[in-house]
């Protein structure tokens, strides 16, 4: 395992991400208009599954990195924001479409998913001035 700022890449893991999770916020919406998902629930509700999760996974938590210093703060936020998709994600699964996008539209997931975001952004701040050291 590496540490955040040892892997080297993690400003452009970042920026990926946020527009990764983006767009896909997105196609979660076209799933519940259309009353089917691209994966289970299952796997839309694990934070592994997509390659932001997977480098995340691939990381140790080292005190002495500078940028650990949101490390667990967006490790949480990622993991609520998966789980609470697949609470969409089951409600589309079981044909609910509505009870789908009233979640999918609720303040708590509008919430989560601006904070993610805000969070994965000021991180992608973090790591550009640790790299221009």
């Amino acid at each position: 395992m590496m540490t955040v700022t040892e892997t080297g890449n993690g400003n452009a893991q970042i920026r990926d991400a946020i527009c990764a999770h983006a767009d896909w916020k997105r196609r979660l919406s076209e799933c519940i208009d259309k009353g089917a998902l691209e994966k289970t629930a299952d796997e839309i509700s694990r934070n592994d599954q997509c390659a932001f999760g997977h480098w995340l996974a691939g990381l140790s938590a080292d005190p002495n990195d500078p940028a650990m210093e949101k490390f667990e703060m967006i490790k949480g936020l990622h993991t609520r924001f998966h789980r609470e998709a697949g609470k969409i994600a089951v409600n589309v699964e079981g044909g609910d479409r509505s009870a789908a996008r009233e979640l999918y539209e609720s303040a708590s997931f509008r919430r989560l998913t601006n904070s993610l975001i805000l969070n994965l952004n000021d991180w992608r701040e973090d790591f550009r001035a640790i790299l221009k050291r």
